[in-house]
């Protein structure tokens, strides 16, 4: 066995020349490492391309030839790019459509520079599949929201036909048994108009197709506005609704209000459904970032059973009703928490729920979203209060808040202590009122349900100087406090002139094509004082536009043969300028966009809501110049 001597330092230049030993074993050792590399590559099973530095071809893999076809030397030496060559050290990613030999495949290629700029490396793999994959789940969510879209359309019609009759009839000479049934009915068809709005919701969420229209919002009156809607439920069951806001709140928010009042109202009808008694507070404040940006703070506590750990950890998922509906307490689908937080994520806030069993629920929200400053002021700075209820709940958000604004106040939980309010302002709980002698109250403002006002209007008790409504307005207690609005309210004397109608002489063309909310349209209208032309298609409203004479027109979204975005596109070509107003059982924002664009000036969902009717029209038309003013004949 002999054995390799190093070469020796000593000797003379051949030992460094060509062909010897060592030279010998680092060609051989260099081609084995290539060698070993190209079947590595020829191994892999995506496509491997390498260029030179001139963009030609250096090397093609074994799945590159069985996607193109030829052989390797076919491909080395040519030119071979579907994209601008890379110049940056960035790799690069894209997709391209290209012929094989297995017929047309999407290849996705990454492409990257070899080190020192030698060339190019490009590896692609075939993405067929995914696209397809994709391709078609974009088509399901497609037909999915169209069948979404359908189906909530032909639901709502005939759920806002219910809604819009029981109104009608409500605003009817009824007995009291007819007058319950009536509002059953219209609970009924609320309730399921809303998990309509809800499914919808979710899904246009889901497929990312919900649009948010951001405007400055007074939070405030949006918060009481709010409320008031839920108000008689929690009146019925005995509850009350109070509201805190502090002065660290913001003023304004930058937030779409209609899904501001989404989220709130699910929140606050959530409240009111789990709780029996006791109440709903809701505070509104400040919540500011470590490096002192502030943010809005909502909350909405309750006094009901409380939710478990376990419910909480689903509480927001799609369909998870909770132990009290599952255990039949109470009803609902699931929906509305799940369509909060999904609200609340498009927003880039958050929320979250803090709740023992036993010790009702608190849900907070988090408003990641512009502000701008607020401040109270301390407006009752000095002045000694008093709030005297049975409730909880009214007596101590009714207390923070005076107390917000600077008052002096004292809180008064037994009928028996109302002479703890002796020589301050009192505000006392209508339950209680007969016993107001007892106070020795400077002055006494009864707190009164809707309901109720009437009666506190007519027949103010001996002792009382006013009256506010529940849940109390902020200014309306300030202003009943201060003196800088009148104390008492008399009601109008037997001479008194009515107020004049809201749409009084007004001459409307009500285009709709559905004779149940055509009738709940023409009878809405005419309650408010105004005359209604009705017609029932697209073409005839057109018709009726050329003939003149109105001073504003409601237009059906759909309708045969034409439907409203067509009319008033066609109205405006023919030189109509007056108000055109959509009336739509849809809600979606696309809607709302293809209205306006149109040539609409607004858009209102079935049901109209009678008020939200008046103010819109009355906003729309120039009473100045009214059709009725320059015709004498009878219309409709």
């Amino acid at each position: 066995m002999t054995r390799e001597t190093p070469p020796d330092s000593r000797a003379g230049p051949e030992a460094s020349m060509p062909g010897t030993d060592q030279e010998r074993f680092t060609t051989a050792t260099e081609l084995g490492a290539a060698e070993f590399l190209i079947s590595a590559l020829d191994v892999a099973g995506e496509l491997i391309l390498v260029r030179g530095r001139g963009g030609r071809v250096v090397h093609v893999n074994a799945a590159f030839i069985a996607a193109f076809g030829g052989v390797r030397s076919d491909w080395v030496g040519r030119w071979f790019s579907v994209a601008p060559p890379v110049t940056t050290n960035d790799p690069r990613r894209y997709e391209m459509l290209m012929r094989t030999r297995q017929g047309p495949l999407w290849i996705e290629w990454d492409e990257r520079l070899l080190p020192d700029g030698r060339g190019v490396i490009s590896v692609g793999r075939d993405v067929s599949s995914r696209r397809e994959a994709h391709a078609d789940l974009e088509a399901s969510q497609r037909a999915k929201s169209l069948f979404f879209a359908a189906v909530t359309h032909e639901m709502r019609t005939p759920l806002a036909g219910a809604l819009g009759i029981a109104r009608l009839l409500e605003a009817t000479p009824l007995r009291p048994d007819q007058a319950d049934y009536v509002r059953t009915l219209a609970s009924s068809a609320e309730h399921a108009l809303a998990m309509v709005d809800d499914i919808l919701d979710l899904s246009r969420l889901e497929a990312g197709k919900l649009t948010l229209r951001p405007e400055r919002v007074d939070i405030a009156e949006l918060v009481r506005e709010t409320a008031e809607l839920a108000a008689p439920r929690a009146q019925e069951k005995g509850l009350e609704i109070g509201i805190v806001q502090s002065d660290s709140a913001p003023a304004q928010i930058e937030g779409d209000p209609a899904r501001l009042r989404q989220i709130l109202f699910n929140l606050i009808g959530n409240a009111v459904k789990f709780t029996h008694q006791g109440g709903i507070r809701i505070d509104i404040g400040g919540a500011p970032t470590g490096d002192g940006r502030m943010r809005l703070s909502l909350s909405v506590s309750d006094t009901g059973p409380g939710i478990s750990e376990h419910d909480q950890q689903s509480l927001f998922e799609q369909f998870e009703r909770g132990a009290a509906e599952r255990d039949g307490a109470e009803g609902g689908a699931g929906l509305g928490l799940a369509m909060v937080r999904r609200l609340v994520e498009a927003m880039d806030s958050s929320m979250g729920v803090e709740s023992r069993l036993g010790d009702g629920a608190k849900f907070w929200v988090i408003f990641d979203l512009p502000v701008f400053a607020g401040g109270l002021g301390e407006s009752l700075a000095g002045r000694e209060l008093a709030i005297a209820s049975p409730n909880a709940v009214l007596r101590q958000t009714l207390a923070d808040q005076l107390r917000q604004l600077g008052g002096e106040v004292v809180a008064i939980d037994c009928v028996d202590n109302l002479a703890a309010a002796s020589g301050r302002e009192l505000l006392l709980d209508a339950a209680w009122v007969s016993q107001v002698s007892q106070a020795g109250a400077r002055h006494v403002w009864q707190l009164v349900t809707p309901a109720g006002k009437d009666n506190a209007i007519e027949d103010l008790p001996e002792g009382v100087d006013g009256w506010l409504v529940k849940p109390v307005r902020l200014a309306s207690l300030v202003e009943q406090v201060t003196g800088s609005a009148p104390a008492r309210q008399p009601a109008p004397g037997p001479g008194a002139e009515a107020a004049p109608l809201a749409l009084g002489g007004l001459r409307i063309l009500v285009a709709e094509d559905d004779p149940v909310n055509a009738l709940i349209a023409r009878r809405t209208l005419e309650r408010l004082g105004a005359h209604v032309t009705q017609v029932e298609s697209g073409r005839a409203a057109l018709r009726a536009l050329e003939d003149g004479g109105f001073d504003a027109a409601l237009l059906d979204q759909r309708m045969p043969g034409m439907n409203g975005p067509d009319v008033a596109r066609m109205a405006r070509m023919s030189g109509h300028d007056l108000p055109l107003v959509a009336l739509t059982a849809n809600s979606s924002e696309a809607d709302r966009e293809n209205c306006l664009k149109a040539g609409m000036n607004d858009f209102l969902s079935k049901p109209v809501d009678p008020d939200l009717l008046a103010r819109t029209l009355a906003r729309l038309c120039d009473t100045g110049k009214q059709a009725s003013m320059a015709q004498n004949t009878p219309m409709g």
